[in-house]
């Protein structure tokens, strides 16, 4: 990472064990806080770091004996702006009420220098684990997944973070994301609406900012999903997106410069393809081209991620589809007895000719009531929505099996309409072109279920649907 292109004026603070300190004892206002030193009920234990509009210290909350995260302003920088943002920042934070949000306890001011306390957050930066080498592709979604919680919660408590980037982004030693450092956050949690929030002061990290952001214009949530598909790209590469000798050049390439894709590295052709479309839609350099809401890009996010869409085998998906068979045979020959009870004729007539209509009706009904069939639902299996995570809708269902089934069945009809009309089309024809439209399916399914998501049978690709194992993740954000 080249100097100089980490942080703009004003800075964010780079240190995210976020505390600050300040003392009882009789020092001057200018000296760093020391060892032992006292900030209202909190003794300072030790410097984390420091940024343009904090120093950060590890402390003790003598009133409840716990370690905590003070954040002080620091000596040279205690003007009426820098005391604003502060203070706005603590307020923000403290709004926001999440897992995976980093949580303020308290703020007040004590011999001229205001700092306030917020959970002490013991583990890594993302910018820290990263510094070695790129993550692995699933623990790179399970990071973006989880920060997409705790920013969805911000936006709906009024507040775009405005600096989202690795090392804002912290995994505690329980293996929990922590979204910190609201010291840039925009808005006004007392409006109504999600509309764009007029930036008051032109700031950030250029490695990671939206272009609209990085023209001052007026910003809401997506230009964070921009920084946090920056940052997906650098959790996945182990590099930013972009890299320039000036943040005017790097500006320039955020705007118009073609989105790179994610070296494959030993992960499967098809994971890395949609990784990039995942990065590409929340990169768009037009704010209109990403993600709607947090909600449609958390279930993207999830249909990227096998931990979370776990896509139905071919063989379970076969044997499903076999039971599905047998339980239509049974219905046909039980239609059949009836027949004979009924007329006395056991002649079929055509009557088995109906089989595949009668299966692609049965599953439609069940696909679009339930999301399942009887044979599915056997091996928990569920077909649902790619848009929703939820049951398919009765068009998604219909077109899907019309796709599935359609050849087969236009290959029923036709060989029944050529027979009545005694056109000089052998019977075999259909005979043929039936076992390959069989054998059509069989390979679209072997196709689909050899890969990892993003490859889906013709079917399912047409109708927007696939097939996985069932989930209690059904609805968006449910926490795992």
């Amino acid at each position: 990472m080249r100097p100089g292109l980490e942080d703009t004026t004003p800075a964010a603070p780079e240190a995210h064990d976020t505390t600050t300190t300040q003392t009882k004892q009789p020092v001057a206002s200018s000296a760093e806080l020391v060892e032992g030193m006292r900030l209202g009920h909190f003794k300072i234990e030790r410097k984390l770091g420091a940024g343009g509009m904090g120093e950060v210290y590890l402390a003790t909350d003598l009133a409840l004996d716990r370690p905590v995260a003070v954040k002080v302003l620091p000596a040279g920088v205690a003007s009426g702006s820098a005391r604003e943002r502060l203070v706005k920042e603590a307020r923000a934070q403290a709004r926001v009420h999440h897992p995976h949000v980093g949580h303020i306890y308290f703020i007040g001011e004590e011999a001229g220098r205001l700092y306030f306390a917020m959970e002490y957050v013991s583990g890594k930066t993302l910018a820290e684990r990263i510094a070695d080498g790129p993550l692995p592709v699933e623990d790179a979604l399970a990071v973006i997944r989880a920060s997409v919680l705790g920013l969805r919660e911000a936006q709906r408590s009024g507040f775009t973070h405005r600096d989202v980037k690795p090392s804002n982004l912290m995994v505690d030693s329980h293996g929990v994301l922590k979204v910190l450092d609201f010291g840039l956050a925009a808005g006004n949690p007392e409006a109504v609406g999600d509309g764009p929030v007029a930036q008051t002061t032109l700031a950030g990290t250029p490695l990671y900012m939206a272009p609209e952001q990085a023209r001052g214009e007026p910003i809401d949530f997506r230009a964070d999903i921009y920084a946090l598909g920056a940052t997906l790209f650098h959790l996945a590469s182990g590099r930013p997106p972009f890299v320039a000798d000036s943040v005017d050049q790097l500006i320039t390439m955020h705007a118009t410069a073609a989105r790179p894709n994610v070296p494959r590295g030993a992960n499967p052709r098809t994971m890395i393809t949609a990784i990039d479309a995942l990065i590409a839609r929340m990169m768009a350099p037009n704010a209109a081209d990403r993600f709607g809401s947090y909600d449609e890009l958390l279930r993207a996010v999830e249909m990227a991620s096998v931990q979370h869409t776990r896509p139905a085998g071919l063989w379970v998906r076969g044997i499903a589809t076999l039971i599905d068979l047998i339980l239509v045979g049974i219905v046909l020959a039980i239609a059949q007895a009836l027949k004979v009870l009924i007329t006395g004729s056991g002649e079929n007539g055509g009557f088995g000719k109906f089989a595949l209509e009668l299966l692609a009706i049965f599953t439609t009904l069940a696909i679009g009531r339930w999301g399942t069939t009887a044979g599915k639902a056997l091996f928990e299996l569920q077909v649902v929505s790619v848009a929703t995570s939820q049951r398919p809708s009765w068009g998604q269902a219909v077109r899907r099996q019309l796709t599935l089934v359609g050849v087969p069945i236009a290959l029923d009809w036709a060989e029944t309409a050529v027979a009545k009309l005694g056109l000089p089309i052998p019977s075999d024809l259909f005979d043929i072109l039936a076992v390959v439209a069989a054998v059509a399916i069989g390979l679209s399914m072997l196709h689909a279920t050899l890969r990892v998501p993003g490859k889906r049978a013709p079917w399912d690709r047409i109708s927007g649907t696939m097939v996985r194992y069932r989930t209690t993740r059904g609805s968006p954000g449910a926490m795992t």
